[in-house]
């Protein structure tokens, strides 16, 4: 008898249900296959329809049907259903992510030979894969310890290891093709479970996921932002519910966190300190002083951590140096726009505030937290508010020795831009026209810049002999008609058009101004 994968089992099926004669690519996308993969999986699939007394037409041009009598698809249907000798197809970013969990949860050695049986591939094809993993490990200091006659056992913290198994099941690794899915709606759903009892690795995690109580989690999220009287971003209830989730897990397997966190101290934070206590008491999770206090500490540093939708009221007790830093950076965005109201505007501050504050816990408490990916590949028409965002990067750094990730410099980006959304006039005050070209030429350009920008204001014309450093401090945007000394232009605030107004230049201005 032929013997099916999952990916021809689950192409068979929808053959069988489709009426018409399907495009590969087609195919593909209902299935999640390339039209490679659809190609490959055909062959074993025609002939197991042949063993049914079916075919499998190929028409050129046309597409993909399957071959037989209309009451006979229901009947094909039901024997797939019950189709036993169905063996699970992972790509290999699966199984090792697979490989992953099954190392960071098991309480014993795995042999490889153990592992060659549950996972089905060759041995140099797991050595291959034990590789990509001792090197996913190292990023959060877990080392994968190989010796004869013992196997395979990841050796840190298990403050570490929890970090690992939460970015795992997050998607956060280097492996493709993640297989959970954290929503608010279904809580984390595991992408294997129909079919996890064909493979030991599989199963291992499926096991682990029906243990991980996610949608409860989010409950008591829920609980601990009515506490504290805040909110959590939408991803950081999702990041904290896994944590959460995990951390039940792991203390009901014997995995305590052993020890508080040299960086963290209880008493600058009391009030989240008895949240995280409650939260525990909650889902009736009972240890010893000793125990109990280093796990209220781990969660208490956690909810820190996550990003907020806006200032709480526990960052109004920011440290003294930490305030300070706020001042610093206010000031210099206030001048690096020339808008001095924009150092005191309430929402940029507690915008920083409620960005900076959880990534500098993060940092102080060595802890993972889910990339920022709406930030990622911002237009060019942000490159000024990057470049200040990478100076105030620069200063918080030098400050408190915090290097933000990329995700959260980009966001000080977007906050920088609605700040100055807020706080720009609705007329410049100043513009500069540097048109040497003669009065007809600069007359005109003039002419043109009103008649399209009304809330350019002011047009001030000036020749390249009367621009100095003082002149371009006083102008909000200075527009040239010839490149302008090398001091002068690679500001922001310069604009190169040509003398009759194109309509890229336009375009330029118009984005400027946005």
């Amino acid at each position: 008898m032929i013997s099916l994968t999952t990916r021809q089992r689950d192409l068979l099926q929808f053959l069988l249900q489709a009426d018409t004669a399907v495009v590969t690519a087609d195919v593909g996308r209902h299935v999640g296959l390339t039209p490679r993969q659809v190609t490959y999986s055909l062959k074993p699939i025609k002939l197991w329809l042949v063993e049914h007394n079916a075919d499998l037409d190929m028409i050129p041009g046309v597409g993909v049907q399957v071959a037989c009598a209309p009451d006979s698809r229901e009947n094909l249907l039901t024997e797939l259903a019950a189709q036993e000798n169905i063996r699970l197809q992972l790509t290999p970013g699966q199984r090792q992510q697979l490989l992953t969990l099954n190392l960071l949860t098991v309480t014993e050695p795995l042999i490889l030979y153990q592992l060659q049986q549950e996972s089905g591939v060759s041995r140099t094809t797991l050595l291959k894969d034990l590789d990509l993993i001792e090197a996913w490990f190292s990023t959060f200091d877990l080392t994968l310890e190989r010796r004869p006659n013992f196997g395979f056992m990841v050796a840190g913290t298990e403050h570490q290891q929890r970090q690992a198994i939460t970015a795992v099941l997050w998607g956060d690794t280097e492996f493709s093709d993640p297989l959970m899915q954290m929503s608010h709606s279904t809580g984390l759903v595991y992408e294997l479970a129909n079919d996890a009892d064909l493979m030991p690795l599989a199963n291992h995690v499926n096991q682990l996921v029906a243990q991980w109580e996610t949608k409860r989690a989010m409950n008591l999220v829920s609980f601990a932002e009515q506490a504290l009287n805040g909110r959590f971003t939408d991803n950081a209830v999702l990041y904290l519910a896994l944590v959460i989730a995990v951390q039940k897990q792991r203390i009901q397997s014997g995995q305590i966190v052993q020890g508080i966190h040299p960086n963290f101290n209880k008493q600058a934070h009391r009030t989240i300190w008895q949240v995280a206590s409650d939260m525990l008491a909650r889902q009736e999770i009972q240890l010893p002083a000793g125990q109990l206090e280093p796990e209220i500490a781990y969660l208490t540093m956690h909810l820190l951590s996550g990003s907020r939708s806006g200032m709480w009221p526990t960052d109004q007790e920011m440290e003294a140096p930490i305030v300070a830093l706020f001042d610093s950076l206010m000031r210099g965005i206030a001048q690096a726009y020339r808008v001095p109201a924009m150092e005191y505007d309430q929402s940029l501050r507690e915008g920083l505030a409620a960005h900076l504050i959880p990534a500098f816990m993060r940092q102080r408490f060595h802890l993972w937290a889910p990339p920022i990916n709406y930030t990622r590949n911002l237009s060019e028409r942000y490159a000024f508010e990057t470049t200040i965002a990478a100076t105030l990067a620069e200063e918080i750094s030098a400050e408190t020795g915090l290097m933000l990730p990329d995700d959260e410099v980009n966001n000080l980006v977007l906050l920088l831009r609605a700040a100055f959304i807020r706080e720009r006039p609705n007329r410049l005050n100043r513009v500069i026209v540097v048109c040497p070209s003669g009065m007809a030429t600069a007359q005109l350009l003039v002419a043109r810049l009103k008649a399209r920008f009304p809330r350019l204001g002011k047009l001030d014309v000036l020749s390249l002999r009367e621009l100095d450093p003082e002149e371009m401090q006083s102008a909000q945007l200075v527009i040239t008609t010839v490149p302008l000394p090398q001091e002068y232009s690679n500001q922001p605030s310069v604009i190169q058009v040509h003398p009759l107004l194109s309509a890229e230049d336009i375009a330029v201005i118009t984005q400027w101004l946005a």
